[in-house]
């Protein structure tokens, strides 16, 4: 298996990915898989030493441009052809690479994606759908960012892909499904939320019903279902109340001297609990509904995320993403 990875993007590009890179052929999991480095041809050379250790598994492909993160997608696409993010896309579309992976700009790797690869036959909107670690379990968030304004039938096929993509990355057949809403009853909610529960209800049988936000952390659903417009706010909102809560709580004992005492004894517990919230564990997150594997990692991304979002990548190909969700969609195509 090849698969390209865009080292030019990313808020610790380049060096954080190409680490990413070396320790992902380093794990064992990895097996012989190869990975193809995409960026610009002075940093390529400029980490030689520490690449060249690795030239069975590592290589390159040279672009000359970069997309910045506040490039319109119609902009980079029409004026940056030649740049890691948008290259990546042209050489998975030709077979060049079996998966990409980009910690670029959303909305510039979204639009590329579907203009270069299209969508999977059937599918209306593609989806992001990143996994919410909450201890040792979790949820999938779906979608995150990728639609604003949705219709019912666009909430169904985001539960058809996330409940394909959660049963080949995490083994969990009949995963349970929950409607994102203001309240667990029926009723509740604008007319788009009305609408998908009767859909979701009559369609799945694992649809537990509405979940409220304040139930996210509770573990009674595997996939969260909404527009993307709330999946994105959501998502911020959990990264930023996870990080205060932390720094909060240490400055805190720093104010009390009995507990700045014991705070070398507490630092495991907060270790924990960072890293039970933790995105670096699991990596990226790929544009469902996209007619290839683009996985889409955070725009902080560590190299352990790097490392991990390849993983993640790996899976999803060796398990047959791609034809196991144009299966279960062929399947219900009559039912959407």
């Amino acid at each position: 298996m090849k698969i390209g990875l865009d080292i030019m993007s990313g808020d610790n590009a380049p060096l954080s990915n190409i680490n990413g890179a070396i320790k992902y052929v380093n794990n064992p999991l990895s097996k012989n898989n190869e990975i193809i480095l995409y960026g610009n041809e002075n940093i390529i050379k400029n980490n030689l030493n520490l690449l060249k250790k690795y030239s069975n598994r590592i290589n390159f492909i040279y672009t000359t441009q970069i997309v910045n993160m506040d490039d319109s997608p119609s902009f980079a696409f029409k004026n940056k052809r030649n740049s890691s993010l948008i290259k990546i896309l042209d050489d998975l579309k030709i077979n060049k690479i079996n998966a990409s992976v980009s910690a670029g700009n959303t909305g510039a790797l979204l639009a590329s994606s579907l203009l270069i690869l299209g969508k999977i036959e059937g599918i209306k909107r593609p989806a992001l759908a990143p996994f919410i670690p909450v201890g040792k379990k979790g949820f999938i968030l779906c979608d995150a960012g990728a639609n604003s304004n949705v219709k019912a039938e666009h909430l169904v096929q985001f539960a058809f892909m996330s409940s394909a993509y959660l049963e080949h990355l995490g083994n969990i057949n009949n995963p349970k499904i929950g409607l994102l809403n203001i309240g667990t009853e029926e009723n509740k909610g604008n007319q788009l939320t009305k609408d998908t529960f009767k859909l979701l209800k009559d369609i799945f049988p694992n649809f537990i019903g509405n979940i409220e936000s304040r139930t996210l952390f509770d573990n009674k659903v595997d996939i969260v279902i909404c527009d993307g417009f709330t999946g994105n706010i959501v998502l911020k909102l959990i990264e930023g109340t996870i990080k205060n809560v932390v720094n909060n709580t240490l400055k805190s004992v720093d104010k009390h001297s009995l507990s700045k005492m014991v705070k070398p004894v507490l630092f495991p517990v907060f270790n924990d609990l960072k890293k039970s919230f933790d995105y670096e564990e699991h990596g990226g997150t790929p544009l469902l509904g996209v007619n290839g594997i683009v996985m889409k990692c955070h725009g902080s991304s560590n190299a352990k995320a790097i490392e991990n979002a390849l993983l993640n990548t790996q899976i999803s190909y060796e398990s047959k993403l791609i034809t196991n969700m144009k299966n279960a969609l062929n399947k219900n195509l009559n039912v959407i």
